[in-house]
């Protein structure tokens, strides 16, 4: 094996630019990658919108022009036809036809064309029947099915155009696989053999030692995610052998997070990483794919569009709290009314949050003297707080401080819903799996905010933060939001 100095300088060096405000350890992420598949889903999104556009125009001219001879001078019916081409492309968008980690192989990418336009042509039936739109059914029914059977049609060309350049070695993943013995061999002849499957072996990795220490342990890891910066890696595969547990590959799994790298893993090691699965066939090989959660696509718009119309409608409820509390503190004590400081956002990236003032001026200094460094007695120690003012207690009591982060959500730095973001001078305090709480924007208010605010510890905070990044549903947004309010009336663990 290399010195593991020389593969952690170089695994450093290759990954800083990622911006993730963490230790040593956790700055050892791969650049991104290209994405082979990127010019497809290019090629995709341009040809999807051409025949969209042909079969509006079919359903234009076969429904209104030919037997009525339409005057085109009355743009409604072609305002109609504009809109029903833009909004199917927006639902193939949302739908995730243009993942490129389903294009150009099996029937996932075929599947969500089809879904996405069948969706859209639910949607608009039931839109016009309840709203009684004077809508022509003829041109509806003529451009969606004209316009599959042309999605269909093209997405299958593509797919033998992608066939044709990977037998001369374009637009493959470049592959890594993990693994011992036999295993490993199997592994790399099955995605070798194919190259239409569209992997090429580029490296290949031991497992590391049974029983190894964590020291070890994390020397391997260090190697692992160098090789994949070296080698320019964008899929990582795993060849199932009992040495290769749960654990170790649900911590390969976390150093593949932020950037695209796929990981692939044989299905004998069983489900190891929840709900994040999914099946996929490639080379004649059954493979478990391990999705990030993050929000991207669909998701990322809705909750998006959750913290827009929540946060307008939060800042008009929260006007009158914030001019008393403006008005509070500026009579109450010297000093700003608004209290700036630094926290890590999404992605590691440091932000700034502003809060109305609740402390003497100049107290933050002595954050450390006072508070410490988290443990049994921290609730405590925050509840008797000398540095906060009377009325600074008011405001924490009913959460009205916070009030003016809501431009912050609505500007797109913090979400309405999400981990609370944390001080720099608490990073160093992270686990090896903290750090992905910072996948998704920190929040207005989150799950150990409805659970006891400052009275749940440090660890059970930092649990609660990854099960939220789990398991995110819009659903469970509304939930921490409905217990919220809950909370701020009932001031449990305010201080």
């Amino acid at each position: 094996m290399s010195d593991t100095g020389t593969w952690r300088r170089i695994a450093r060096e290759a990954h800083t630019t990622q911006g993730w405000a963490t230790t040593d350890r956790h700055r050892d992420r791969p650049h991104e990658p290209r994405d082979p598949l990127r010019v497809y889903a290019t090629r995709a999104v341009i040809f999807d919108s051409i025949a969209i556009f042909a079969a509006a125009t079919t359903g234009f001219v076969l429904r209104w022009t030919i037997p009525y001879n339409l005057d085109i001078s009355d743009l409604t019916y072609v305002y109609f036809a504009l809109v029903v081409v833009v909004s199917w492309i927006l639902a193939l968008v949302v739908r995730g036809a243009y993942d490129t980690r389903v294009l150009g192989a099996g029937s996932e990418e075929f599947k969500r064309v089809v879904t996405a336009s069948a969706g859209l042509f639910a949607l608009v039936a039931i839109t016009a029947f309840a709203l009684k739109l004077d809508l022509s059914r003829g041109f509806v029914l003529i451009t969606f099915v004209v316009g599959m059977i042309f999605l269909l049609g093209e997405r299958w060309g593509l797919r033998t155009w992608l066939r044709h350049e990977r037998r001369y070695g374009n637009y493959l993943h470049r592959t890594m696989v993990i693994g011992e013995g036999d295993r490993q061999q199997e592994i790399v002849d099955m995605l070798d053999r194919d190259p239409v499957a569209g992997f090429v072996v580029v490296d290949v990795s031991q497992e590391p030692a049974e029983n190894c220490t964590e020291e070890q342990l994390v020397r391997w890891l260090d190697e692992v995610m160098a090789r994949i910066a070296i080698n320019d890696v964008d899929t990582v595969a795993i060849a199932g052998t009992p040495l290769l547990g749960q654990d170790l590959i649900r911590r390969l799994s976390w150093r593949l997070e932020g950037p695209r790298i796929d990981l692939l893993v044989a299905p004998t090691l069983g489900d190891f990483v929840g709900p994040r699965v999914t099946m996929r066939m490639q080379a004649d090989l059954p493979l478990i794919h391990l999705d990030e959660p993050q929000l991207t696509g669909s998701k990322r718009a809705i909750k998006r569009a959750l913290d827009l119309v929540s946060g307008v409608m939060l800042v008009i409820l929260f006007l009158p709290f914030m001019a008393f509390a403006a008005v509070g503190i500026f009579f109450s004590s010297r000093g700003p009314i608004f209290y700036r400081h630094q926290r890590i956002g999404r992605g590691g990236q440091v932000i700034d949050v502003v809060k109305f003032r609740t402390m003497y001026e100049g107290a933050d200094e002595d954050r450390k003297q006072v508070i410490g460094m988290p443990d049994e007695n921290i609730g405590n120690r925050y509840q008797n707080d000398p540095r906060i003012t009377p009325f600074g207690r008011v405001l924490r009591r009913w959460s009205i401080d916070e009030m003016p982060q809501i431009m912050h959500v609505l500007r797109g730095t913090m979400s309405l819903v999400g981990p609370r973001p944390v001080l720099l001078d608490e990073i160093p305090l992270f686990g090896d799996a903290d750090h992905r709480r910072h996948l998704t924007k920190p929040g207005l208010t989150g799950l150990w905010q409805i659970s006891g605010r400052k009275a749940v510890d440090w660890d059970e905070r930092m649990r609660m933060d990854l099960d939220y990044v789990e398991h995110w549903s819009p659903a469970l947004d509304l939930v921490i939001v409905a217990k919220t309010v809950k909370v701020v009336i009932t001031g449990s663990g305010a201080y």
